[in-house]
């Protein structure tokens, strides 16, 4: 499934907001983002805030990079 077009600006504005990163593009339209620092309880609420504001599928992954999380 691919992001509307119109969530790439708000989903970009929530990973910069919520963890001070920037996004990827990702397979099929996706947007990712990696954050290289364990994710504290303020980001994780805001994170699934933005989840349900956007009607997408969602995937975090803990790396050795750090948490790596796409919308799909």
């Amino acid at each position: 499934m691919a992001v509307n077009k119109k969530y790439h600006k708000r989903i970009e504005e929530g990973f910069k907001d919520i963890f001070k990163t920037e996004t990827q593009k990702g397979n099929f339209d996706g947007l990712i983002t990696i954050v290289e620092e364990p994710l504290v309880k303020h980001q994780i609420i805001q994170l699934a805030k933005l989840c349900e504001e956007i009607p997408v599928s969602v995937t975090l992954k803990n790396t050795s990079n750090g948490v790596f999380i796409e919308f799909w």
